[in-house]
């Protein structure tokens, strides 16, 4: 297999970016977060993550649904998506083809959420890993600690008759939020951007309780959940009394709150923290580690447990990572 990285990772033997930058022909497309899709002629997804593009891209895109665990043959590479566990129908790519096997990751964590398939590891031979949280210091709290500090925000700003605003992506943490406070009984108002997502996930059967979409006189006793962009529109600041929290994995960062303009910074995010990081590496066990998105250190951090890693950057050319370059390296070994 030979890998160009330009905008974005292209698998050049078989002509596949994985979540490209700029409009390509063919790209793998992990999720629907907006950094991660464009316009492109054609793309390869989960049936969920499809839907999710066609809700906020539109239907002009021509689309392989794949499901998850289904194979695909692709120009002499066998190709199979596996749950990422980062936000509802997130996948990971296996590409397999000339006896070496690669895995992309794209955005993921390994905790379970309320809302996302959970992720799950398969060895491989090449590992091109997110790492977004790559540092020591972010490690986060456990599910049941960021649930309870949720839900703690939200009664205290009911108790001091205040209304909660709860600051979510758009999609993801939003529907995360949506599920924990609903099925807490809590009555929800909910920005109609996250509705309309919302709907999505219910086609796939994540249910929701106890929400309406956003309408300003309807937000007595009820949680208004909204995007982080609002935070400074009418919608939020003529709300008289309210109480404000950010959801992010940034929160676990000493200098975090200087960064938002929320109350408070809750730290649910649906990245893998440092520990989680590592762990994947660990039950991965590829013979090259290349790492995205993240901070630089991270590929110290991975030497340090025994890998042979490196910052995936821009190169003027394609390199290629065949077996048998591996052997004459004493790069490869038997998994």
């Amino acid at each position: 297999m030979e890998i160009e990285y330009s905008k974005g990772i292209h698998i050049k033997g078989i002509d596949l970016w994985l979540d490209a930058e700029g409009v390509v022909d063919f790209s793998f497309v992990s999720h629907a977060h907006i950094d991660h899709v464009a316009r492109h002629k054609r793309i390869l997804a989960t049936p969920q993550t499809a839907k999710l593009y066609e809700s906020r891209m539109g239907k002009k895109t021509e689309v392989k649904v794949l499901k998850y665990h289904q194979p695909y043959r692709l120009r002499g590479a066998t190709i199979e998506l596996f749950p990422s566990g980062h936000v509802l129908g997130s996948a990971q790519i296996m590409i397999q083809k000339g006896g070496v096997s690669l895995v992309y990751t794209g955005d993921f964590k390994l905790r379970r959420g309320w809302t996302a398939e959970k992720a799950e590891i398969k060895k491989c031979d090449i590992l091109i890993m997110e790492s977004t949280f790559g540092l020591p210091r972010y490690i986060f709290p456990p599910k049941r600690e960021v649930e309870k500090q949720i839900v703690d925000f939200v009664e205290e700003a009911f108790s001091h008759n205040r209304i909660p605003v709860i600051l979510a992506y758009t999609l993801g943490k939003a529907q995360e939020a949506m599920k924990l406070l609903g099925n807490r009984g809590f009555k929800l108002s909910v920005h109609g951007s996250i509705c309309k997502l919302a709907s999505v996930y219910e086609e796939f059967g994540v249910k929701f309780r106890n929400y309406v979409p956003y309408r300003p006189e309807n937000l007595k006793g009820r949680v208004l959940i909204a995007p982080p962009w609002t935070k400074n529109s009418r919608m939020i600041l003529n709300i008289p009394r309210k109480r404000t929290a950010l959801l992010t994995g940034w929160a676990v960062d000493g200098q975090a709150k200087n960064w938002y303009g929320a109350d408070k910074l809750l730290p649910l995010s649906d990245h893998a923290d440092f520990s989680e990081l590592l762990e994947y590496a660990e039950k991965a066990n590829p013979t090259k580690i290349y790492t995205v998105h993240g901070f630089s250190e991270f590929v110290n951090h991975l030497k340090d447990q025994g890998f042979d890693a490196e910052e995936l950057r821009q190169r003027g050319k394609g390199f290629r990572l065949s077996k048998e370059l591996l052997l004459n390296y004493d790069l490869f070994r038997i998994l």
